[in-house]
């Protein structure tokens, strides 16, 4: 049986199945997935779990001891195998193939596979896994269901966000969905039960250096050259990699750069925002960006991103970190005679 995460928990309620088969690369509901099975199994006397990681040379004949060996303090158990790769190769897939034909309703079988893709699914001995157990298969968010979701998790934990903080969480958590759980799991310690504004989560995540190099970029949008390059400073000297710093920069100043030439074609400012769903919480950014910024100056700091990310590589000669202060100067500032353009 293929199933989606979200029907598991109506499964489990009504009968535990022999075997579950987990795919997908999303940590944080492969994790949940394999908990909920945890969970309902040791309500039914499965008290024992072994865990088994696949890698080079893992030896299959374990499995089949496990199976055959029940522990003196537990009459059922769990067998919890994590296959990496989503390949257990010729002699693995034979493995889980005999199990499943001779298995025992005393002993649960979980796997889960970080990789996953239809020519998996359709391997036989997937086909036989779901054949017998249950098939859980977990697909990437598409960017457009980030905020949904989102939208659901503070909806669950007590929260009433509002569109502005849903669309900032979003922004920053750039579809890492085990970021955007911890983040609400501090806002329910902090404001639980409360609405939830973009400026909370702002507040919320003002400490994370994970988050800081968003930080520079509503400052770069801004105009804030001096908090610009106080947060670059912490960013270097905390050895956060400078590809993350340019690339939120790009991501940003790509979308500034979308909105200016809509807005330059005729189409209304406010239409435009709404088309890409650009929330009022990020629009004063990118409205102050675009009024201090001209077509020519967005063009010189992507050629500048460019640069940084040849220096990054050791393809161009320069600091890219002197790089990047010269290019937030130049954002900030396009008017000062002083200020330094990159090479």
């Amino acid at each position: 049986m293929g199933v989606n995460p979200n029907q598991l928990p109506a499964l489990l309620q009504k009968s535990l199945a022999p075997v579950y088969l987990f795919g997908g690369s999303e940590p944080l509901l492969l994790q949940e997935c394999r908990d909920q099975v945890i969970c309902a199994a040791q309500q039914q006397g499965f008290d024992e779990r072994n865990v088994y990681e696949v890698g080079k040379g893992f030896d299959w004949q374990l499995l089949a001891e496990d199976s055959a060996a029940l522990s003196l303090f537990s009459s059922r158990k769990i067998v919890d195998l994590r296959l990496p790769t989503g390949r257990p190769g010729r002699e693995g897939s034979s493995a889980l193939v005999e199990w499943v034909e001779a298995a025992d309703p005393d002993i649960l079988l979980m796997i889960s596979c970080e990789k996953w893709d239809s020519s998996l699914r359709k391997s036989k001995w997937a086909t036989v896994l779901a054949r017998a157990g249950v098939l859980v298969e977990i697909w990437p968010l598409k960017p457009s269901q980030l905020p949904q979701w989102i939208r659901g998790r503070m909806n669950s934990a007590g929260l009433e966000p509002e569109p502005d903080a849903i669309s900032l969480l979003a922004d920053l958590v750039e579809g890492n969905l085990l970021a955007a759980q911890q983040e609400i799991d501090k806002l329910v310690l902090l404001k639980p039960g409360a609405r939830i504004t973009a400026e909370d989560i702002s507040r919320s995540v003002a400490n994370s250096s994970r988050f800081d190099s968003f930080r520079l970029v509503e400052c770069a949008l801004l105009g804030q050259l001096g908090e610009c390059l106080r947060v670059a400073s912490g960013l270097q000297r905390s050895g956060v990699a400078i590809q993350a710093v340019s690339g939120a920069l790009y991501r940003e100043l790509t979308i500034a750069d979308t909105v200016r030439a809509a807005v330059a074609a005729g189409e209304n400012e406010a239409s435009v925002f709404k088309r890409f769903r650009i929330w009022p919480a990020r629009q004063a950014p990118l409205r102050s960006a675009l009024q201090r910024l001209s077509e020519f100056q967005l063009g010189e700091a992507f050629r500048t991103l460019a640069l940084i990310d040849r220096q990054s590589k050791g393809r161009a000669c320069g600091d890219p970190w002197q790089t990047l202060d010269r290019m937030l100067w130049s954002m900030c500032d396009p008017s000062d005679p002083g200020a330094m353009r990159p090479a």
